[in-house]
């Protein structure tokens, strides 16, 4: 991670609204987090999904997760325009799997499966703008 990438998340941060953001890659953790005065005096531009609650004892967990876009920009399904998608709908994954790249202020953050599991459908099309928080892929 360079300074001219740090800038870039700080921007997107300051655009966001965000009052907390991680971001890692190639083994470095970067955590910024905004002073609570300051995120009040700037209204916040965009909704941030709220985690749902954790299911009670006799309740079963939900069989299907989702894996959702953790910032705004532009997805890419496969690492070059001519190589093969990151992932496809049947395909195992295991949780650190590349599935996703999203460019955002022309820094390419890639986007990783957090659990093992089977891709049961590809939400969006390779080329297209999403917001944080929107599904981008769900597994089976």
């Amino acid at each position: 991670m360079n300074l001219s990438e740090i800038k870039t998340l700080i921007a997107v941060m300051a655009d966001s609204g965000l009052a907390e953001m991680t971001f890692s890659e190639n083994g470095w953790t970067l955590r910024l987090v905004r002073d609570a005065a300051a995120s009040a005096a700037k209204p916040q531009r965009r909704a941030m999904p709220v985690a749902p609650a954790a299911p009670m004892p006799d309740t079963p967990a939900p069989a299907a997760a989702e894996i959702e876009a953790p910032l705004a920009g532009v997805v890419h399904l496969r690492p070059a325009p001519d190589a093969p998608p990151f992932v496809e709908a049947g395909q195992a994954v295991r949780a650190g799997d590349t599935v996703f790249i999203i460019e955002a202020m022309k820094v390419f953050n890639t986007i990783r499966a957090e659990r093992d599991g089977i891709v049961a459908a590809i939400l969006v099309s390779s080329g297209v703008e999403v917001d944080a928080g929107q599904p981008l892929l769900r597994f089976a």
